[in-house]
């Protein structure tokens, strides 16, 4: 699927900031204007443009706000943190536009929160010396004392924290779930403020959110599903492998071994195995120059897991697999996939189905639903409808 550009980056991060319109994260109009005066393949081209559609929405949620037109100012607010979160997406870690962009992502988020008509709570969550921040969503007919089944959902390799609540809360609360979205490290704050670097063994991070939520009295914890999206497809089972007390897991879509996977849509890096470091790097660096979407990679790579070459990245890609580990799950799962994910391979989804013994439901989004690229951007609706239907049945639990 291709909007508006030709180049795959650029075409899926479009897709990906307009597939929020169904919860006010994106008006499909301002982007595709806001495209329109984008530069293709130049990055600063993409920064600068958002940035300035971003800066215009947020002005006028802030007048919205001002003229006490409170449902006007959280619809724009939502919109000015997705397009905040968007141009700063293609920008180097190092970039201080990034951190400049982030804090104002965050704090139009947290304006439109303070406007939402259900429960919200911004949560530390207690990890090893410090925390990893969160938001806790209340279903739509919340009670404090009331334990409902609850969806802790986390992102991949590039997610920030807000950007779940379109994915992920939003359906949920409308659905009578509660839900907790939070950061893991290498992600939103944690990378950015905190200088937690992302890890392999996510049953750490994870572990922590649900020693947090099982001491909530409004949490069943005898329904209790784990989400995870992109690269979460990876860290969710993983964290399920090692704690029974998350009870269902879906993965929004898969990642058996991300190295693998990696090579299988970029068989060019294969050559990279036999050569020195030092030729690695230089050959790395010269590929990037031609190819936006490797360039991105790389360097994002390089950024959340606190390295220094270009080449290190897929060394460390090495440690994020699933293998002698899926079999471990014993809860039912939801795999999911898009027939056209530039990310994930057909047989990544075979090897994991194949290694998991608990009960599995796997999902195929195709191009006749509009549906088939990576994370289903263009229907998130759809996916919405399959995983929350499947949860349903999974914990025995119709709301009205």
């Amino acid at each position: 699927m291709k909007l508006y550009f030709n180049d795959q980056a650029f075409s899926f991060e479009l897709l990906r900031a307009v597939s929020y319109s169904r919860y006010h994260g994106a008006s499909i109009g301002e982007a595709l204007a806001t495209a329109a005066r984008i530069k293709e393949g130049d990055f600063n081209s993409w920064y600068e443009e958002f940035s300035k559609t971003a800066e215009k929405t947020a002005t006028r949620a802030e007048k919205c706000l001002e003229g006490k037109h409170k449902t006007s100012a959280k619809e724009a607010f939502l919109r000015a943190h997705n397009y905040y979160r968007t141009a700063e997406f293609f920008l180097d870690g190092t970039d201080p536009r990034r951190m400049q962009n982030f804090t104002k992502s965050v704090d139009t988020f947290e304006k439109a929160m303070k406007l939402f008509k259900t429960h919200y709570e911004i949560v530390e969550i207690p990890y090893q010396n410090t925390y990893l921040k969160g938001y806790f969503f209340g279903s739509h007919d919340y009670d404090p004392k009331k334990p409902k089944p609850t969806l802790m959902a986390i992102g991949g390799y590039d997610s920030t924290l807000q950007e779940l609540y379109f994915c992920a809360a939003a359906p949920a609360i409308d659905r009578g779930y509660n839900c907790l979205i939070f950061e893991l490290p290498g992600q939103g704050q944690a990378l950015r403020t905190q200088n937690l670097i992302m890890r392999h063994d996510t049953e750490v991070p994870v572990g922590a959110a649900v020693d947090f939520v099982s001491k909530r009295a409004d949490v069943d914890m005898d329904a209790l599903a784990l989400f995870g999206m992109s690269l979460g497809g990876y860290f969710a089972p993983r964290a399920a492998a090692f704690d029974d007390r998350i009870k269902a897991v879906v993965t929004f879509n898969v990642f058996y071994d991300t190295y693998e996977s990696t090579l299988n849509q970029n068989p060019q890096l294969k050559m990279l195995e036999t050569m020195p470091n030092e030729k690695k790097e230089a050959l790395l660096a010269m590929a990037e120059e031609k190819n936006p979407s490797l360039r991105w990679m790389i360097n994002n790579g390089i950024w959340v897991m606190g390295l220094k070459h270009r080449y290190e990245v897929f060394e460390e890609m090495k440690n994020y697999t699933l293998r002698g580990i899926a079999d471990k799950i014993k809860c039912p799962v939801l795999l999911t996939i898009g027939e056209a994910d530039h990310f994930v391979s057909e047989d990544q989804l075979q090897q994991l189905t194949d290694s998991i013994k608990s009960p599995k439901t796997v999902y195929r989004f195709t191009r006749e639903d509009g549906a088939e690229e990576h994370c289903q951007e263009g229907n998130h609706e759809l996916f919405h409808q399959v995983m929350f239907d499947w949860m349903d049945d999974v914990f025995k639990y119709y709301p009205e």
